[in-house]
C-alpha cells in the first residue's frame, strides 16, 4: 500500500465521509515528515490539516504528548495549531501520527523591519515562559547548562581553560521556578500573518525549567541572520520584561552553541550556509566562554 492509500485510510478513521484531495509534502522539518492534507467534507466544505509522521528520524516527544502538549497550550489561548487527532500505534501509517490545523502564515520577517520583528519574537519568547503549567502534561526538565557539556564542547588547547572554570563550578543547576520552555524557538517556528504571530510550531523539544536555555537558542539563531546586533537587541528586548543574569545566560549560551557545532552537520544545509553558521556559533562559544568565572553564576 502507498503513502497516499494509507493517508486516505487515516482520513476515513478520523474523519469519516471526508475526501483527500491533495497532499503536499512540506520542507523545513528535521526531525518529523510533514505534509498538508487538503480534504472535501461531507457537506462540501474544505479544510487544509497538517500530518507530522514521527518517523525512525523522529527525535522529539512521543504523538500523545505531543497531541496533549497543543491541546493545552491551544485551550490556554497560546498561539499554535488546534490539534484533532493523533496514533501512537502503526497500523494507519506504519509509523506514529499528529495532525493538526493548518494556520496561515509564513516563516518569513514581516515587513514592520527587523528591530519590531525582534521586539515582537521577544514578547512572544516571555508569553510562552508566562504560561501556567500546572494543566500540562509532564515534561523532561531542563535545568542544567552544564548537563552532558563536556562531552560536546570543542577538543584542543583553546578550550582547556573554560573547562576548568565550569569543572570548578559547584552547582549550575536552576533553582527558580521551572517555566514552560519551546526548546527550539527560532523564527523557522514561527509563522507570521499581518505582521503578528499566528503560530509557533514544532513543540517536540518542550520541556520545564530554565527560561535562560530558549534565550540562548533564540539568541544564537538570530545572530545566524542578523549577526551579533540581532543577538544583543533579542537580550535586551526580552530583559524588559524578565530578569536576565546574564552570567547564566553565558552558560547556556556555550550549552546550545556547543550542540549546534555538534549536530549542524546532520541539519541539510548548504556548505556554505553550514560554514557561517558555525563561524556564528563558534564566535558566540568563544565571547560566552571569555565571561564565565565562578564566582559570576547565579542559581535561578
Amino acid at each position: 500500500m502507498n503513502k497516499r492509500n494509507r493517508i486516505e485510510r487515516l482520513v476515513e478513521h478520523h474523519f469519516p465521509g471526508s475526501c483527500l484531495e491533495a497532499v503536499e509534502p512540506l520542507t523545513g522539518g528535521v526531525s518529523a515528515d510533514v505534509c498538508r492534507l487538503d480534504l472535501r467534507h461531507p457537506d462540501g466544505s474544505k479544510s487544509r490539516l497538517i500530518l507530522r509522521c514521527h518517523g525512525e528520524s523522529h527525535s522529539g516527544h512521543g504523538a500523545a504528548l505531543e497531541f496533549n502538549l497543543l491541546k493545552g497550550l491551544f485551550d490556554k489561548g497560546l498561539p499554535v495549531p488546534k490539534p484533532h487527532c493523533m496514533d501512537e500505534g502503526c497500523a494507519l501509517l506504519g509509523c506514529p501520527y499528529v495532525v493538526i490545523a493548518f494556520v496561515e502564515g509564513s516563516t518569513d520577517a514581516p515587513d514592520t523591519g527587523v528591530a519590531s520583528y525582534i521586539e515582537l519574537t521577544a514578547d512572544t519568547l516571555v508569553q510562552v515562559h508566562r504560561t501556567d503549567v500546572a494543566s500540562l502534561p509532564t515534561l523532561p526538565l531542563r535545568t542544567d547548562p552544564r548537563q552532558d557539556l563536556f562531552d560536546i564542547l570543542p577538543k584542543g588547547a583553546e578550550w582547556c581553560e573554560l573547562r576548568t572554570s565550569l569543572s570548578r563550578l559547584e552547582s549550575t543547576e536552576f533553582r527558580g521556578k521551572p517555566r514552560l520552555l519551546h526548546g527550539d524557538f527560532w523564527p523557522g517556528n514561527l509563522l507570521f500573518s499581518d505582521g503578528q504571530i499566528s503560530a509557533i510550531l514544532d513543540w517536540e523539544d518542550s520541556a520545564l525549567g530554565d527560561p535562560l536555555s530558549d534565550v540562548a537558542c533564540t539568541c544564537l539563531e538570530l545572530r545566524y541572520i542578523y549577526g551579533k546586533e540581532g543577538m544583543q537587541a533579542f537580550r535586551k528586548a526580552y530583559k524588559k520584561h524578565e530578569h536576565l543574569d546574564a552570567a547564566r545566560l553565558a552558560l547556556w549560551l556555550i550549552h546550545v552553541a556547543a550542540v549546534a557545532q555538534e549536530n549542524m552537520e546532520g541539519w541539510a544545509l548548504e556548505p556554505s550556509q553550514e560554514a557561517q553558521m558555525r563561524r556564528a556559533a563558534m564566535e558566540t562559544l568563544r565571547e560566552a566562554a571569555s565571561s564565565i568565572t565562578a564566582a559570576d553564576i547565579e542559581q535561578g
